[in-house]
């Protein structure tokens, strides 16, 4: 995490309403406070619409339902359902794609969330490693997870198969998920 402060949008240390509050990195609060002949600054309005922004995400990604026990899955669905990773018997992988039920039908947006193992079969047990994230369906019948990391970018590739599997390939992210533990692999959905 990254160490910042609270930004007062209009310069008044004593207005502490929550319009006039905004959180910057140390660098970024620097450059609102400063104005300089090399370079413009951030601009009130730029920080607003940047914070705005920041929290209509938050607020759609918190608002999620959370679901407990199991969902009925829509039958006709190709890409829902729990799909298994095939001949890794010491390094199983399991992967639920999940549509939030609050999409209309025909839905795009899913919720994606697995385990895998590395070492099954070690005498002091495997490691695991875990993967969380909603994505849409894209025009190549894929969902993506694309994110910086602390080695870098890494992006996590699902593809939908002709022949009805799951080829799941991973980009830059060595050890993301856990000391040898990859997601890596070719599944196929659970009936």
């Amino acid at each position: 995490m990254e160490a910042g402060q609270i930004a007062h949008l209009d310069g008044n240390n004593s207005n502490h309403s929550p319009a006039n509050l905004a959180f910057l990195c140390l660098k970024h609060h620097d450059e609102y406070d400063s104005s300089t002949s090399q370079s413009k600054g951030f601009k009130i309005q730029e920080v607003k619409t940047y914070k705005k922004e920041l929290l209509d995400w938050l607020g759609s990604a918190l608002s999620q339902k959370v679901h407990y026990g199991v969902l009925s899955l829509p039958i006709d669905d190709p890409y829902a359902g729990q799909w298994i990773r095939l001949g890794s018997d010491n390094d199983p992988a399991e992967i639920r794609i999940i549509p939030p039920p609050e999409s209309p039908e025909g839905h795009v947006r899913y919720f994606v969330t697995g385990t895998a193992c590395h070492g099954f079969a070690r005498e002091f047990g495997p490691n695991l490693g875990f993967l969380d994230f909603y994505s849409e369906i894209t025009e190549e019948k894929s969902l993506i997870y694309d994110r910086s990391t602390f080695s870098g970018v890494a992006i996590t590739e699902l593809i939908f198969t002709q022949d009805g599997c799951l080829r799941l390939q991973e980009d830059g992210v060595f050890g993301e998920y856990g000391l040898g533990v990859t997601f890596e692999g070719v599944y196929q959905r659970a009936s």
